[in-house]
């Protein structure tokens, strides 16, 4: 199983490198698994403003068709997402409506988030988001706290309880995968 770590922040100074480089270490201990890290940045996206929503039309600005096809070639996703104002970033709920319904229906999508709310409540909004991709969202996720996996708040350094978490969310992306892979 193909799975890209979708970064989301696109700060130079962003906590999310050192995480979703985390993230793809503990993801690739499972077997048959093998993962990329997709960074949202690294695309330089505009902002949204098709003629017609991706519902309707998939995005014609090159940049979009890139961060599309780039998607496509995965099985599953896992972002991994600051909060910001109680949220998600701008440029990734930008870069998520830049994604054609096709490029991630019947696919499996885990999230982990960090902040002072231990992520909670940009994985709660990722998941009414995502809900509209026909994806499968696996229920485990994996919430870092500022104060308590970050030292000084700026050096990654995840408490030992998360070691064992993105494996066993990849284990179920992978069951789940085996379920919608006859749909797509």
């Amino acid at each position: 199983m193909k799975i890209a770590i979708i970064s989301a922040s696109v700060r130079p100074a962003s906590v999310g490198r050192p995480v979703a480089d985390w993230v793809a270490e503990k993801a690739n201990t499972v077997e048959g698994v093998q993962v990329d890290v997709v960074r949202v940045a690294d695309f330089n996206l505009p902002l949204f403003a098709e003629d017609y929503p991706t519902a309707m039309r998939p995005a014609q600005d090159p940049t979009a068709v890139e961060w599309n096809e780039t998607l496509a070639a995965y099985d599953g996703y896992i972002i991994v997402t600051p909060e910001y104002n109680h949220s998600i970033p701008g440029a990734l709920k930008n870069a998520i409506d830049f994604i054609s319904p096709a490029t991630l229906a019947n696919k499996t999508v885990g999230l982990v988030a960090y902040s002072f709310s231990a992520g909670h409540r940009p994985i709660e909004h990722l998941r009414q988001i995502l809900a509209t991709f026909t994806t499968g969202v696996v229920r485990e996720q994996v919430n870092l706290h500022l104060a308590s996996d970050f030292k000084n708040m700026s050096e990654f350094a995840p408490a030992d309880f998360h070691d064992a978490e993105v494996p066993t969310m990849v284990s179920s992306m992978v069951a789940l995968d085996g379920a919608l892979a006859t749909l797509r």
